[in-house]
C-alpha cells in the first residue's frame, strides 16, 4: 500500500481492510479528526458551541470526506458517496468490510464447530457424561450463532461418537429402529442409563 506525503493510504484496491483502516485511523488522530470520523463527537454536542466551533467541526467533516473519497478505488466511493458527512462516510465504509467479515467468520465457526461434533469420539472406559456435555456445549453454541442442528441430525452425530461396545451397539440399534426415539435428549439421558448399567455389571 503506497502512502501520499501526508500519510493517507494512495490507490488503496479495496484489499487487506486492516492496514487501511489502521493507517486511516492514524491519519485521523494525527489531524485531530478522529472523535468525528468514529462519531465520539457529533454536532448535536456542540449546540452551545459557538460559531466558529461549529464551522471548524464542518470543515473537519469534509477533510474526513475528502480523505477517505480520495484514498478508495471507484467501485468502493460509489457505495459511500452518497454520505452526506465524513463520519457517516467512515461508518459506512466499516460497515461494508466488517459486515462481510464477520458474516464469513460466522459461518467458518458455524463449520469449525459441525465438524467438531461429527469428529467428537468417546473412548472406551472414559466419561461419558462429561462427553455428552461437551457435544451439548458445542450444540448450543451453534445455537447461539442462529445455526440449530435438527435432533435427527444430532442423535446421528451421538451415535456415531459411541464406542464400539455391546451395551451401545444394542442401545444403537433401538434408536435406529424406533423413530420415537430420536430426541437428542432422550438419547442422551439413555446413553447415560447404559454407561451406569455397564458399571454395575
Amino acid at each position: 500500500m503506497k502512502y501520499t506525503s501526508k500519510g493517507v493510504p494512495k490507490n488503496w484496491n479495496g484489499k487487506d481492510w486492516h492496514t487501511y483502516k489502521w493507517a486511516m485511523m492514524n491519519v485521523f488522530k494525527e489531524n485531530d479528526l478522529k472523535d468525528i470520523a468514529v462519531g465520539d463527537l457529533t454536532l448535536a454536542m456542540l449546540a452551545t458551541a459557538s460559531a466558529e466551533k461549529k464551522e471548524e467541526f464542518n470543515k473537519k467533516q469534509i477533510k474526513i470526506m475528502r480523505m477517505i473519497g480520495t484514498s478508495v478505488p471507484p467501485e468502493v466511493l460509489q457505495q459511500i458517496r452518497d454520505k452526506e458527512t465524513g463520519s457517516e462516510m467512515w461508518a459506512e465504509l466499516c460497515n461494508l468490510n466488517e459486515g462481510k467479515q464477520s458474516e464469513a467468520i460466522k459461518a467458518y465457526t458455524i463449520r469449525r464447530l459441525e465438524n467438531e461434533l461429527w469428529a467428537m469420539k468417546l473412548a472406551p472406559g472414559g466419561d461419558a457424561n462429561l462427553h455428552l456435555c461437551k457435544m451439548f456445549n458445542l450444540k448450543t453454541e451453534l445455537g447461539d450463532l442462529q445455526h440449530s442442528i435438527a435432533d435427527n441430525t444430532m442423535v446421528d452425530m451421538l451415535l456415531e461418537s459411541l464406542p464400539e461396545q455391546m451395551e451401545f451397539e444394542n442401545l444403537k440399534s433401538s434408536i435406529y429402529y424406533d423413530k420415537r426415539s430420536l430426541e437428542a435428549s432422550r438419547v442422551k439421558n439413555e446413553l447415560n442409563n447404559s454407561v451406569e448399567m455397564a458399571k454395575e455389571v
